[in-house]
């Protein structure tokens, strides 16, 4: 699987290689690697090289560091990019309003992706979701559920790249949701506008219909963009950097 570096290089040499396995499928997600030492011998590099590469990918979300039990390639590498990208955001000084709008972009072309590619087992999920989130007395609840539900449309959609963008820019605001929840129906005494898109959306997206998916899914985003606005017009202090 590894095979001698042979120059000074060691660091990004190591990089390379363990990528490279993972791209053709040597390495798949959960796979444990060789011991520190195995794998120095075999590159012929420093253990301490291996060590700075593996921390280097542990930081990046590619591999999990199990203490005494070796390294291991992260059991999800759909969601590797979200440790980075979220540093990234915080150091380019992500804004709220900023956040909402590449998280509407996100959302609209998932929500395209998921009517396209939506299975009877995943309509089963959906609606599951979807009957909890009506289910439930409070809006704590409301706002995990509205998460989770947005969460598995980006399943569906199957797009890692996507999928780990808009992760690391929830994170980025994590309560925006309930949230926002929360304001509406301080606001208007009721949800109702929500969960009726929620429902719309769903059906959509069951339907195979990917237009009217997307034209649920930006209705709904405008919704949340136009509370979210109201809500940073009266303490602006929640627009500023995250």
């Amino acid at each position: 699987m590894f095979k001698e570096i042979g120059d000074e290089r060691a660091f990004n040499g190591i990089l390379e290689q363990i990528i490279d396995n993972i791209q053709k499928g040597n390495l798949k997600a959960g796979a444990g690697l060789p011991a520190e030492r195995t794998m120095a011998e075999t590159m012929k590099v420093s253990r301490a090289a291996v060590r700075e590469a593996l921390r280097a990918l542990e930081l990046l979300g590619i591999v999990e560091a199990v203490p005494g039990g070796g390294n291991y390639i992260t059991s999800d590498l759909d969601t590797w990019l979200i440790g980075p990208l979220t540093i990234l955001f915080r150091l380019n000084n992500g804004y709220v309003r900023q956040n909402q709008q590449l998280r509407a972009a996100l959302e609209r072309q998932n929500a395209i992706l998921a009517a396209k590619k939506c299975t009877p087992l995943d309509a089963a999920e959906l609606l599951m979701i979807l009957g909890r989130l009506d289910a439930a007395e409070n809006e704590k609840e409301r706002g995990i559920l509205d998460k989770e539900l947005h969460a598995k449309i980006g399943k569906i959609a199957d797009n890692p790249m996507i999928y780990s963008v808009l992760a690391a820019a929830d994170q980025l605001t994590d309560n925006i949701i309930s949230g926002t929840r929360d304001y509406i129906m301080q606001k208007n005494q009721s949800s109702d506008q929500v969960d009726e898109q929620h429902h719309r959306l769903v059906e959509a997206i069951i339907n195979g219909n990917p237009e009217e998916a997307e034209r649920c899914m930006s209705e709904h985003m405008d919704t949340v963009e136009k509370y979210m606005d109201q809500m940073l017009e009266e303490d602006p202090e929640e627009g500023k950097r995250i």
